[in-house]
């Protein structure tokens, strides 16, 4: 009976680490939230914290904290570098969360809904098209590169719930 517990218990942990991957790609999806959340019940349910090191759940805490703020530190760095204001990142993010819901082809309707959203505020802010477009292509530069940080997060977050595998 415990073996079926354990393989039960491992099958839906490894089912959410699919849909967090997702997650940090698609952004209405809390993916890192929901491998932590995994790892959380594999180190505490699954497995137990005698066989589950704590210093490898606090490196996956750490990993993911760092990880799941960079699309908020990195697209905004890039926009900013090229001149756009706060407003303008926070209607970016509205605009990508339409944009992924409104445009349903991943990443594509996300990127569309971002970019769009720093045009439109970037232009009525200061009323010139030109900045406005860099401005977007600073953001969405900062997103992309964030969205790979996250995914690199997510996939060492991963890595490290396997290392504690009893064997």
């Amino acid at each position: 009976m415990e073996n079926i517990g354990l393989t039960v218990g491992t099958g839906a942990v490894i089912l959410a680490f699919v849909v967090g991957l997702l997650g940090t790609i698609l952004p209405i999806i809390p993916g890192l939230t929901i491998i932590w959340l995994a790892s959380l019940y594999y180190a505490a349910v699954v497995i137990g914290f005698g066989e589950f090191s704590p210093w490898i759940f606090i490196l996956i805490t750490i990993t993911g904290l760092v990880a799941g703020t960079a699309n908020i530190w990195l697209s905004g760095l890039g926009a900013r570098k090229t001149g756009a204001s706060w407003r303008t990142l926070v209607v970016g993010f509205i605009g990508a969360i339409a944009g992924t819901l409104f445009i349903p082809i991943p990443l594509i309707g996300t990127i569309a809904g971002y970019a769009g959203g720093l045009v439109l505020s970037e232009y009525v802010r200061i009323g010139e098209l030109r900045a406005a477009m860099k401005a977007a292509f600073g953001g969405v530069v900062g997103w992309g590169v964030s969205t790979v940080v996250e995914f690199a997060g997510a996939v060492f977050m991963i890595l490290l719930v396997a290392s504690q595998v009893p064997r």
